[in-house]
Formats: C-alpha cells, sequence, structure tokens
C-alpha cells in the first residue's frame, strides 16, 4: 500500500502531507481507507469542501493525470469503489451523530470540522426570516436616495432591510461599493434609535478603498441626513480579520456563541473572497438582532482558502421570488419582478438581489459584451467579437514570435513613457496617484517570460537603456515614479496586501521614500529600509487587481495552458477595465481554453439546502 501511495505521490497526484495525514489517521490495516483519507486530504488542498463519493472515479481520475496502473493495482481499485458504502463500518467516519475525525453526509466524506462549519451556515440560512413592513415610508426614503433609472439598486435595498441575511450581487461596474453608503442612510432613516453599523471587506486594500468611497459620498450629499443622524455614520472601514479579532496563525476569534459580536448592521463587501470557514465564524458569533449585507460578484475568482461560498449562495438567484414577496416589491418599488419560465419557488431566493445597470461601461461596448460572452463560456462568439473588429474598446494581440514579444514590451515600454513624462511635469502627487492608475499591465502568473517578474525587469531595463529615468533621482535600484505593491501584510505600519506605493524624493532630508494613499485622502510616507516585503507594480497579477478597477488594461497570458488560466480569471481581468483591455497571448487556443475551463469546487451546500426546501 506504502508503494502506491508513494508512486502516487511521485506523480503529483497527491502531497507528502496527504500520506502523512492518512498514516495519523489510520493503520496498515486499513489500505483502502488510507488511500481515501489520503486523497480526501489533497482534494480539500485544492479548495473543495468534501470528496462526493459518487463522482469518485478513481480509475478515470489516474487516467487524467496519466498515471498507469498494475494488474496489482486495479485490483486495489476495485476494491476501494466496493468498499465505498462501508465507510461506516470504520470508527473514524460517522454520519454526524458524535465527533469522529470524518464524516459522511448526502454520499460526502467530509472533514469533521468542514462538515460543522457547512452545517453553521445552513443553519443560519434556514433561520433567515424576512419581515415586510408597509411601504410608505421606505418608498419615500428609496425615491429620495435614487433616481428612477435606479431601480434595481431600489430592489436591494429593499430585499436588504426586510431581511436578516441578505446578499447582494453584481458584475463590476453595477455599483455595489456605491450602494454601501445608501443602504448606511437607509437603514439609519427606517430606525428612530441610534444604531451600531460596521463596514468591512475582505482585504485591507478593499476595506480603505471603501472608506474612501463612503466618505465622498457623504462629503457630497452632506444635505441628505441630519447631524444627529451623522452619529451613526460608520466613517472608517476596516478587515474581517480585524473587526472580528481573528488571529492570523490559528483562525480563532475572541467572539463565539457566547459571547456575540453586538453589531445592529454588518456590511461586507468582496464578499466573494470569503471562505467556507469564515462564512461559518461569521454567522455564528453575529447577535440574534443583527442584520448582515454580504456584496460581491459571484462570477469573479474564487477565495483562496476552501470553499466558494458565496458563488454557492448565489446559484439561488435562478428561482422565482415567491409570490408574496413579488408583490412587496412591486408595491415597495414600482417594478413588477418578471417570472422565469420555471415554476419553482425557494425561500432563500428572496434575499438575494442582483443589480443589472452598469455604470463603469455602456451595455453596447466591446468590453461589457466581451464580459457577458466570457461570463457564458461562449468562445464561438468571442472568437467572432474579435475577428470583426467592431469594437475599439478590445484588442487582441497575437505574439507568437520573439520579435512581437520584444514589440509588446516597447509597447508597454512607451505606455509607461507617458507616466515618467507626466511625473516629470507634475509635483502634485494626487494627480500622480491618479495617471499611475490609468494604466495597468495584468499578467496570469508570476514566474516566466510572462510573468510579473520577468516582465518587470525587462521594463526597468528599457527605462534605465532608454533614457527614460534620466530625469529623475536615482539611488541604487530606486528612483523617483518607481511603484511597487505590498505582498505582505503589515499592520503596524498601516500597509495591507495589495496596497501602491510610489517612490518620491523627500525634499526635507533630501532621501526617496514611497508614498501610500490612504483611505481618509491622506498620504503615508514609509522610508525604503522599512518596507514590508514588495513587488514592482508595472504588471500586477489579476488576483492582486481583484477589486481594483483601471482606464486601460493590458493582459498577458502565458504561452503554456495551466489549470491557473480559467474563465474566472480572464472574467476578473477583462472588468477592471473601464475604456480599453488589449489581450497578449502567444496562441489564442489558450484564451479560449481558458473561457471553457470553469473553476468548480465540490461543495455539499447547495443539495442539502433543496433538500431541507423539499
Amino acid at each position: 500500500m506504502y508503494s502506491f501511495l508513494k508512486k502516487l505521490y511521485k506523480n503529483n497526484f497527491i502531497r507528502l502531507i496527504d500520506v502523512q495525514f492518512a498514516y495519523i489517521l489510520t493503520s496498515k490495516n486499513e489500505p483502502y481507507l488510507m488511500f481515501i483519507v489520503a486523497y480526501l486530504s489533497y482534494f480539500i488542498s485544492k479548495g473543495n469542501v468534501c470528496l462526493p463519493l459518487f463522482r469518485f472515479s478513481i480509475k478515470k481520475i489516474l487516467k487524467n493525470n496519466n498515471i498507469f496502473l498494475s494488474k496489482k493495482e486495479i485490483v486495489f481499485i476495485d476494491n476501494i469503489i466496493k468498499m465505498k458504502k462501508k465507510l461506516l463500518d470504520y470508527t473514524i467516519i460517522s454520519n454526524g451523530d458524535k465527533v469522529t475525525p470524518l464524516v459522511i453526509q448526502n454520499n460526502c466524506l467530509y472533514l469533521y470540522r468542514t462538515w460543522k462549519s457547512e452545517n453553521i451556515i445552513i443553519k443560519n440560512l434556514i433561520n433567515n426570516y424576512y419581515v415586510l413592513p408597509k411601504q410608505n415610508n421606505i418608498k419615500k426614503i428609496l425615491n429620495i436616495l435614487f433616481d428612477s433609472s435606479d431601480i434595481w439598486q431600489k430592489i436591494s435595498v429593499a430585499i436588504a432591510f426586510t431581511h436578516k441575511i441578505s446578499i447582494i450581487t453584481g458584475s463590476p461596474g453595477t455599483g455595489k461599493t456605491h450602494i454601501i453608503a445608501k443602504l448606511i442612510i437607509f437603514f439609519i432613516k427606517m430606525y428612530s434609535i441610534p444604531l451600531k453599523i460596521k463596514i468591512v471587506a475582505s482585504t485591507g486594500k478593499a476595506a480603505n478603498r471603501l472608506t474612501e468611497s463612503i466618505n465622498q459620498y457623504f462629503i457630497k450629499n452632506n444635505f441628505l441626513i441630519t447631524k444627529e443622524e451623522k452619529k451613526n455614520i460608520p466613517y472608517k472601514a476596516t478587515t474581517i480579520h480585524h473587526l472580528l479579532k481573528i488571529n492570523m496563525y490559528n483562525k480563532k476569534t475572541v467572539y463565539n456563541i457566547n459571547n456575540k459580536l453586538v453589531v445592529d448592521l454588518l456590511i461586507i463587501d468582496e464578499a466573494s473572497m470569503i471562505d467556507l470557514t469564515l462564512m461559518s465564524i461569521i454567522l455564528n458569533i453575529l447577535s440574534t438582532n443583527s442584520k448582515l449585507i454580504l456584496l460581491g460578484d459571484d462570477n469573479q475568482l474564487p477565495p483562496i482558502e476552501m470553499g466558494y461560498i458565496f458563488k454557492d449562495l448565489c446559484n439561488f438567484k435562478k428561482f422565482n421570488f415567491t409570490k408574496k414577496y413579488s408583490e412587496w416589491l412591486y408595491d415597495t418599488t414600482n417594478y413588477n419582478i418578471k417570472k422565469k419560465n420555471n415554476n419553482q419557488r425557494f425561500f432563500l431566493r428572496n434575499c438575494i438581489s442582483l443589480l443589472q445597470h452598469n455604470y463603469r461601461y455602456e451595455y453596447n461596448s466591446g468590453i461589457s459584451q466581451l464580459a457577458i460572452l466570457i461570463k457564458e463560456g461562449n468562445t464561438k462568439k468571442t472568437k467572432e467579437l474579435f475577428m470583426n473588429h467592431k469594437f475599439n474598446d478590445v484588442k487582441y494581440i497575437n505574439i507568437n514570435t520573439e520579435k512581437k514579444y520584444k514589440l509588446m514590451i516597447l509597447q508597454f515600454v512607451l505606455e509607461y513613457k507617458k507616466y515618467f513624462n507626466y511625473l516629470n511635469k507634475k509635483n502634485n502627487i494626487h494627480d500622480i496617484f491618479n495617471f499611475f492608475s490609468k494604466y495597468q499591465i495584468l499578467c496570469a502568473i508570476k514566474h516566466g517570460l510572462f510573468g510579473t517578474k520577468e516582465i518587470n525587469a525587462q521594463l526597468e531595463n528599457a527605462f534605465l537603456k532608454k533614457n527614460i529615468l534620466n530625469n529623475t533621482c536615482k539611488e541604487n535600484n530606486w528612483y523617483i515614479g518607481r511603484p511597487i505593491i505590498i505582498t505582505q501584510n503589515n499592520s503596524f505600519l498601516n500597509l495591507y496586501n495589495g496596497d501602491v506605493g510610489i517612490t518620491f524624493l523627500d525634499k526635507l532630508d533630501n532621501e526617496l521614500k514611497v508614498k501610500f494613499h490612504l483611505s481618509n485622502g491622506k498620504y503615508h510616507n514609509i522610508l525604503i529600509n522599512n518596507l514590508p516585503k514588495y513587488d514592482l507594480s508595472y504588471a500586477i497579477t489579476v488576483h492582486k487587481s481583484q477589486g481594483s478597477e483601471f482606464n486601460n488594461i493590458s493582459l498577458v497570458l502565458p504561452n503554456k495552458y495551466s489549470s491557473i488560466l480559467t474563465r474566472e480569471l480572464i472574467y476578473t481581468a477583462i472588468t477592471r477595465s473601464k475604456s480599453k483591455i488589449s489581450i497578449y497571448s502567444s496562441n489564442n487556443s489558450i484564451l479560449f481554453k481558458s473561457i471553457k475551463s470553469k473553476i468548480i469546487r465540490f461543495s455539499n451546500l447547495e443539495n442539502r439546502i433543496l433538500n431541507i426546501n423539499k
């Protein structure tokens, strides 16, 4: 048995830690169980919540990974398939009625802690009651906050107000972040008592951007709220981990079922980045009377950790609203929710709203059409879109030769030359940050000829060779205008993963420092030697760009297809752009294969909720 696991490890089918985990939980006398435990460990490491035994075709999986079996190994695999139904006979596995390392439910194999997390989420969703108040005051406030064209935002606020837990989803540019300020005003005006409201995001960068957005809105719309009401406004957003006091190493929080987080309204932006464990913690520690609003895009990249919880929940938006709720929404917003062809109605659907009007770019723009096609996985029409050259804002460039690669780098150099020319004319740091954020190179990978490391290095070398940096102060590898992106959180310096800084000359001490734009509108100066881990940011990964927006984007795809290239990654990259997107690839089949490749993370959440509904 050990030799078989060793073979799988050498073929990168499982990891050494998976083998060690199986050896801890099982004995040598249980070879079949040992294999399944090792594979479960590996399966979870890929972001899956559980191992669906009914879809677990070991022979097919091994064949797809080019692992060929001996006759003895085939017999062994056949025995594993037969013993699936007998897993409950083992002492380390139960159906959840007692605490065991592993649990089977609905023919899915879990780690106990993962199964428990899923249970917490399901329990809270089942108890997600709603109340339908009288419309008069609601309609009045909604009409003050929204224009007649903002119907989907109106509906979203109405849904959020009536539910304990609500979800607002929509593509980038549909106003998810912008709606948060209006949600705050709406709740403050609807309640006559002081409210404790907290706003958080998944990352420090997103929290800072959210803080800036809210403050800008309240400055412009100061007349909408009274002096007394302003006392309830949360002017600063923070990260989920900071609010919940979650230890970054053991994932534990000071809050628990006996020590609840007391808050009237908790709003979470970029909720698509929340993993299964974190979602269960949030739901478990919220006080009974707390309302929770989750905002995000279910088509973007999943969280780094386990699960795809936001997407799992948003799958229920395909169902109809219940009749009673549809009638209430019509009376409140004067909009008749169209019925879909299917007649299924589902309680969870009532708490999900979809923002559909895009404020970032026109529906008929190339970016909008391309984003829709990618979201649908429609490669045929995507090809036609590029071949017809109908749109000026989307472009595909083939770089299948060394000469074309050099021309790509030259094009990048020319784009950033505009930045350095602007830098030489302007001293206002706010204007410089704004100008730099107009253009961004996005890469799918970090390493290799088409990765961020190589492209950043080539650009910096080109700037030196072409004398683009001649008019700037230089010190070792540093120079005025050098942009970096933080890759490691440092709360002491108030710097977070994804924060972008620009190097400038501090005239007081004649020293180069890096300036970061804070959410309160101020700038934070850091000595170069004090910086946490960072990378150059002429080119950044698509993952690092999540939650940001730029006028013009160049997306660089690698010359070889890998599992990292997915529909979600391409969609996330495309939708960062407001005005123009250029896609560089050495082979168009890589782009189209990526669009066809959809991220699938196995979870039993949707099926379990559906079964409860039945």
